[in-house]
């Protein structure tokens, strides 16, 4: 990808991100309120994996290809995450605002998941292989709308994965273990694994193969 490319990229992210918070404290029903706080929060959490991401890609050596890599699946749920906001559609009377407000976070969200997920797959794909890319790819994908589930639903946020690691753990196998117990987190989880992961394999086929966010 040329530089010029590349900054038109993070340039149209940030400017969506932008337009977001606009409409967001320019909204005369519930300014810097909820849902807007919490809006602009989980667009800030949403953009954290996109700096893992970048360092996985560019880094030289790879031990730290671990860490970074880790963070950066930690975090990947909040991009997705976004589309979920939409619940709030609804809360004020300024609905054609709210569908906006949220319409663009989503979009931006999961645009924000797909640019880091290439990234992962292309330093993936160039240091052990193809079929180690796409392994990460679907891998990420599923845990990726577990985690989700596991924020809309169950309320916990990326970092008690550090802070509370057994009681995430326990509260997600309980889930795991009886998935048909509930129904709803059951069925967000496989909705937001198609939606996301249709979306990255969307946006990958508009990619030149060999320019797609690799370094030249």
């Amino acid at each position: 990808m040329t530089d010029v490319r590349r900054i038109v990229l993070i340039g149209s992210l940030m400017a969506t991100s932008a337009l977001t918070i606009a409409l967001g404290i320019t909204d005369p029903t519930a300014p810097l309120f909820y849902p807007t706080w919490y809006l602009v929060w989980n667009l800030v959490l949403a953009w954290i994996p996109v700096v893992f991401a970048a360092g996985f890609a560019v880094v030289r050596q790879r031990g730290w290809l671990i860490p970074l890599g880790l963070g950066w699946l930690a975090f990947l749920p909040n991009s997705p995450y976004l589309v979920t906001d939409l619940v709030h559609l609804g809360e004020g009377v300024e609905l054609w605002r709210h569908v906006l407000q949220f319409g663009v976070a989503a979009w931006t969200g999961i645009i924000l998941g797909v640019v880091s997920m290439h990234l992962i797959h292309q330093r993936v794909d160039r240091e052990f292989g193809p079929l180690a890319g796409w392994m990460t790819v679907a891998v990420s994908v599923g845990l990726c709308a577990m985690g989700v589930v596991i924020g809309r639903f169950q309320r916990w946020n990326s970092w008690d994965l550090v802070t509370r690691p057994e009681a995430v753990a326990s509260t997600t196998l309980d889930w795991v273990r009886s998935p048909f117990a509930q129904v709803q987190s059951t069925g967000v989880a496989f909705a937001v694994a198609a939606f996301f992961g249709l979306a990255y394999l969307t946006v990958w086929s508009l990619w030149s193969p060999g320019q797609a966010l690799r370094r030249d």
